[in-house]
């Protein structure tokens, strides 16, 4: 009856070939450590979208109460200090990783043809990290997110080409306050994760389409090893 359900269930969506090419994938030369920074990059991305969420059913987007949200979950939920704490580390040890991935790339030469596409898109993604990172940085409402906001801020305003005007859009006004924190919110826990899983989604599309790259010193006509 199991067995009748599942290929009813594969020969309608095809998800578990799609599973299968994905866990038992091959590899030119063999699985090595050098292999796994990009799985360590979505394991950290995952864990900061599970605690990020959980954050969210406490948190309070209000000038005069996103502090108070805050202190209450690290001082009256249990675990909640935990939950911050792993969110809060997560996102620094996330762009190191990144930074790791991104430099095994280089080493390997997947910047070349034809892996050119997928090596810009990781560009992106750092990118996308980074600016996820730096608005969250304000949420909490305290003094050393303001004066971090603010220095960045100051940056984005002598930008060229309506620096002014980008840095008036994002704090929504000419003071920091309610519309801020909405707006950061909204971009941290909302727009940017979104456009963040998209380039990831279409990342491993190609690299599905091309391969996994062989190491360096590892010819691409290598005989195949399973990655596990």
């Amino acid at each position: 009856m199991i067995g009748k359900a599942a290929s009813w269930f594969e020969s309608r969506t095809g998800l578990g070939g799609a599973l299968r090419s994905v866990l038992f994938e091959s590899v030119p030369g063999g699985p090595r450590w050098r292999y796994t920074w990009g799985a360590t990059v979505i394991f950290a991305v995952a864990l900061e979208f599970l605690t990020g969420l959980f954050l969210l059913f406490h948190y309070s987007a209000g000038a005069n109460s996103a502090w108070e949200s805050v202190f209450h979950l690290q001082t009256g939920v249990p675990g909640g200090i935990l939950l911050r704490g792993l969110h809060r580390w997560t996102a620094d040890i996330l762009v190191v990783v990144m930074l790791f991935h991104l430099a095994q790339m280089v080493i390997d030469r997947t910047y070349r043809a034809p892996r050119e596409i997928g090596f810009w898109l990781s560009l992106a993604c750092m990118g996308l990290i980074l600016a996820i990172a730096r608005l969250g940085y304000l949420l909490p409402w305290h003094h050393e997110g303001y004066a971090g906001t603010d220095i960045a801020m100051n940056y984005v305003k002598i930008a060229p080409l309506g620096g002014e005007a980008a840095a008036t859009v994002a704090v929504g006004g000419a003071e920091y306050g309610q519309a801020t924190l909405s707006r950061f919110l909204a971009l941290h826990a909302g727009l940017l994760p979104a456009l963040l899983v998209g380039l990831f989604v279409l990342r491993a599309a190609l690299a599905r389409r091309h391969g996994m790259a062989p190491a360096r010193g590892v010819p691409e006509e290598a005989a195949p090893v399973p990655y596990w």
